[in-house]
């Protein structure tokens, strides 16, 4: 269980960083003002959430075997 835990962080977190590092270059581009900066950020935090819970879904199966 804890190691499905520590997984799904290092999921969210990579994920997180990359997010993070696209909508900052994008926003400095595109010259948007704060607003648009916040959502930006919760999305950030939201897909990131979403894509961990579904790479940790995807590889669960693989990490915890039935034991037959």
């Amino acid at each position: 269980m804890l190691a499905r835990i520590g997984l799904f962080i290092v999921a969210a977190s990579a994920a997180y960083l990359a997010l993070a590092i696209l909508f900052g270059v994008y926003c400095l581009v595109g010259g948007h003002n704060m607003m648009e900066a916040l959502y930006g950020e919760f999305a950030t935090y939201l897909l990131a959430l979403v894509a961990g819970a579904v790479w940790l879904l995807a590889n669960g199966q693989q990490l915890n075997p039935k034991r037959d």
